[in-house]
């Protein structure tokens, strides 16, 4: 956003030196496409200072700055040449003799914001898939150099150029262009806040999956350009614009507060689906009703823009560029600031529904100071007071209205636990990376449930401690052990009992500040002394810590289908983590089984999965969990000796035998939980399996081919159905 922002700037403060923009656009066009073909170079580049400059012990908020400063550079002259394509087209056609009665500009805005439509369904649903993220990129540059020849071509006919260049004089906007100027900042800041907090809000009906994501952001995107489409049309027709595009405010902020009601009846309608394995097309069904209701939000946001540019050059039959630019410019700073304001200071202190009744107070709020703009000002406009006096008392009714069910800040809370007795919201905090929810089961002690944006991270189960107790028990003598997610804390407790170092990395805040919820003795567990609780990315930690560990262990958050999972089973992942174990090291990993809610649905991928697994390690066996619902994994560069010896004087240890038997000697919480019963001692040695040589043949899961995110078109042909996705709070 910021360097799109300075690309239309920059464009417009040098335009009226442009012979032919046309030429400068295929330039721009040709920037893209090598930057493209660079990325995986500057992507590695910035990798490689990050790990420089940032260690595991530096700050959260350093680091963060480190990476979003290596961001900026990596992608500031990409996005600035792409900033400054719209502004040159626009141009081109206000030179052009060519005549029309449509606003050429909205036109052109539309077809932009289609056009990242179209990237998404190619590259999001077909090609990531087929050919992998590098060959994808790869692809886009050769359209780019396409596109940039098609221009440079198109830049060569001389009657296509005909008008004098736009004197810089002419670049002063009037009253109501800074008036319109101001409307479409606002209008921007407004819908990337929407968006990023709708999209946080239908992760909890739809799931987290990238599809998810993707189909958000396509319908999105599919509605600013009808709208800005349908405006073009329209716009020189109309009169009194600047009352239309309060009315577009008025209309997005009064949207919101429908679409709210909207939202809870659907996720109540689609709740039987839980954990139900469905047809995919019924899940994609289920992400279009969803996104749906934002569709009328987003065409009144598209609508906004040749509005707002028709104010800026009312006399023009096609905008002028250096205007247009200072208008997309500011759009998208004020996109940026809501991108930033929605992540950073709403989404971490407001709820769910108390965000977006907000943002539908805002909206209001932007409604009302236009309207007391026109009202105060001396713009000739048709009707000005009997339409400016209504549209702000109604939206000062609706504002009175978002902003008082935005202050009600335990509303979420009441809701659901009068929907879900006996079940108890113990635990709700909103936070950077999501919402952090307990829930406690009055009737069933054990049944505790720890969410983030409503998706089940976890319960408690002795496959859970298992994550601890098989690699450190096998392992001769584990000095220092790192856990790789910590949940409900049951694995880092189970760790600690050996009485070793422990380190334990959580990325969500919130999750941590939860541990007391689950366990009584959590006070004791953070005062251990040998233990560490870090928040932080699991990869990121390994990429920028110095330490070695005598056994990594990993948790992953379910399901593994989630948009980002594949980071954790990737193969650059695990040679990642080999990289950080002592001589006979060992790592463990938790394979699910098809059909656990853990979004494995197929045989297919559990094999991907452990053949992933065993490319990286000469020495891996695997052992099928106490109450079969996934596979353990261990993995070393020498051979594993699996001692009953050895086994059996670690568990004389009362403080590790009392955490593997905890809850089969707690009756509270066992009398009708059959998986409690007494774990064998022949459970630690026996059962260990050598891969079988299927596993060494075939596809791995890697970075670039992010197998586990990236499913659609193998599902689809093979006809099996996949599990619907989890619906705790509707």
């Amino acid at each position: 956003m910021m360097g799109m922002a300075l690309g239309s700037g920059l464009a417009g403060r040098f335009l009226h030196r442009i012979k032919n923009p046309m030429r400068s656009y295929a330039f721009m066009e040709l920037g893209i496409g090598i930057f493209a073909l660079c990325f995986p170079a500057f992507t590695r580049l910035s990798d490689l200072l990050f790990t420089t400059f940032v260690s595991s012990e530096s700050l959260t908020g350093y680091s963060v700055f480190i990476r979003a400063v290596l961001s900026v550079a990596v992608l500031l002259a990409p996005t600035t040449c792409m900033g400054a394509t719209l502004p040159l087209l626009t141009d081109f056609f206000h030179r052009s003799p060519k005549h029309t009665r449509n606003w050429k500009v909205g036109l052109l805005y539309a077809a932009n914001t289609l056009g990242a439509a179209m990237g998404i369904v190619i590259a999001s649903f077909i090609l990531i898939e087929l050919i992998g993220i590098l060959a994808t990129t790869l692809v886009a540059a050769g359209l780019n150099f396409i596109v940039a020849w098609l221009g440079y071509r198109f830049s060569l006919s001389p009657e296509l150029l005909r008008k004098e260049l736009t004197a810089p004089d002419e670049r002063r906007l009037d009253g109501p262009g800074r008036f319109a100027v101001a409307v479409i900042t606002a209008s921007g800041f407004l819908a990337l806040a929407s968006e990023v907090l709708w999209t946080r809000t239908l992760e909890t009906i739809i799931g987290n999956s990238t599809y998810a994501f993707a189909t958000i952001v396509l319908l999105y995107l599919v509605g600013i350009a009808a709208g800005s489409w349908i405006m073009s049309l329209l716009v020189n027709r109309l009169k009194a614009l600047q009352i239309w595009i309060v009315a577009m405010l008025l209309g997005m902020g009064l949207w919101m507060v429908v679409s709210l009601r909207l939202l809870e009846r659907f996720g109540a309608s689609i709740a039987d689906y839980s954990w139900k394995m469905v047809p995919l097309s019924t899940i994609f069904g289920h992400y279009l009703n969803a996104v749906g209701m934002l569709f009328p939000l987003s065409l009144l946001s598209g609508a906004c823009f040749p509005l707002a540019t028709r104010i800026i050059d009312p006399a023009s039959e096609d905008a002028n560029g250096v205007l247009i630019a200072k208008a997309y410019a500011l759009n998208t700073v004020g996109a940026l600031v809501g991108s930033l304001a929605a992540g950073f200071i709403i989404a971490p202190f407001w709820d769910y529904l108390n965000s977006l009744y907000l943002l539908a107070a805002l909206y209001c709020l932007a409604a009302v100071v236009s309207c007391a703009a026109i009202g105060v000002s001396k713009w000739q406009i048709p009707f000005k007071m009997q339409a400016a006096v209504p549209l702000g008392l109604l939206s000062v009714t609706v504002f009175v209205f978002s902003f008082t069910r935005a202050e009600d800040q335990n509303s979420f809370v009441r809701r659901f636990e009068a929907r879900h007795l006996p079940s108890r919201l113990v635990f709700h905090k909103p936070g950077l990376q999501g919402i952090t929810s307990v829930v406690k089961d009055l009737s069933n002690p054990r049944a505790d449930m720890l969410l983030i944006n409503g998706i089940g991270m976890t319960v408690k189960s002795t496959d859970t401690k298992m994550m601890a107790h098989l690699p450190m028990l096998i392992h001769p003598n584990p000095e220092n052990t790192l856990v790789i997610c910590l949940g409900m804390g049951t694995t880092y407790r189970s760790a600690i009992s050996y009485g070793k170092k422990v380190t334990v990395v959580e990325l969500v805040k919130e999750v941590v500040d939860a541990f007391d919820y689950f366990y009584k003795d959590a006070s004791a567990v953070r005062a251990y002394p040998r233990g560490r609780i870090v928040v932080n990315d699991g990869r990121n930690f390994l990429k920028v810590t110095r330490e070695n560990f005598d056994v990594i262990t990993i948790d992953p958050p379910p399901p593994i289908d989630a948009a980002g999972v594949n980071n954790l089973y990737s193969k650059e992942f695990i040679e990642l983590a080999k990289k950080h174990l002592n001589k006979g090291g060992i790592m463990a990993h938790w394979m699910p089984l098809p059909g656990t809610r853990s979004g494995v649905d197929d045989v297919e991928t559990i094999e991907t999965l452990i053949r992933t697994f065993a490319k990286v390690f000469p020495y891996a066996y695997m052992h099928r969990s106490l109450i079969g619902v996934g596979i353990h994994i261990v993995g070393s560069m020498e051979p594993i000796d699996i001692s009953a010896e050895v086994i059996r004087d670690k568990l004389s240890n009362t403080a590790v035998s009392g955490d593997i038997h905890e809850w089969q000697w707690d009756t509270a919480v066992s009398n009708d939980i059959h998986e409690w019963d007494w774990v064998p001692f022949e459970f630690f040695i026996e059962g260990w399996e050598s891969f079988p040589p299927k596993y060494f043949i075939g596809p791995v899961i890697t970075d670039d081919k992010p197998y586990l995110e990236f499913y659609l078109l193998r599902t689809l042909r093979s006809g099996e159905k996949k599990m619907h996705p989890e619906n705790n709070f509707w």
